[in-house]
């Protein structure tokens, strides 16, 4: 599925780290299946009902596989150096009955309560 959504070719499955949660009893999170290819840390989940709110699960999936790949890696985020991680791809494959278009975008910032008032967006900044 990855090297047809990107024009791939990988064969080597020891390319592949497959980092899907199972069902942590004290979070009751599971995704569908989640992988490290490369550089990506590739997020895949399969829906039969339009769901809005997917950007938020997906933040919640993506905060405890960073967090578990941060300690496998001994990765030390108090560090003065920046850490290097993979880069988050979440897709959603939908088949319900709802008419949706064949390619949609849903962004976490849409459910932010507040939109910024001024012209440069700052809905995902960090000011330090």
């Amino acid at each position: 599925m990855y090297n047809a959504l990107n024009g791939t070719d990988y064969t080597d499955v020891s390319d592949l780290t497959v980092t899907t949660l199972e069902d942590i009893v004290y979070m009751s999170y599971k995704n569908d299946i989640s992988f490290i290819l490369g550089s990506e840390m590739s997020l895949f989940e399969h829906q039969s009902t339009f769901n809005p709110n997917m950007p938020l699960r997906g933040l919640f999936y993506f905060s405890s596989l960073y967090k578990k790949y941060v300690a496998e890696n001994n990765i030390d985020i108090y560090s003065s150096k920046r850490a290097q991680i993979p880069i988050p791809r979440y897709i959603i494959f939908y088949n319900g009955r709802q008419e949706m278009p064949e390619r949609c975008t849903l962004r976490l910032s849409d459910a932010f309560s507040k939109v910024c008032d001024t012209t440069e967006d700052k809905t995902s900044q960090f000011i330090f």
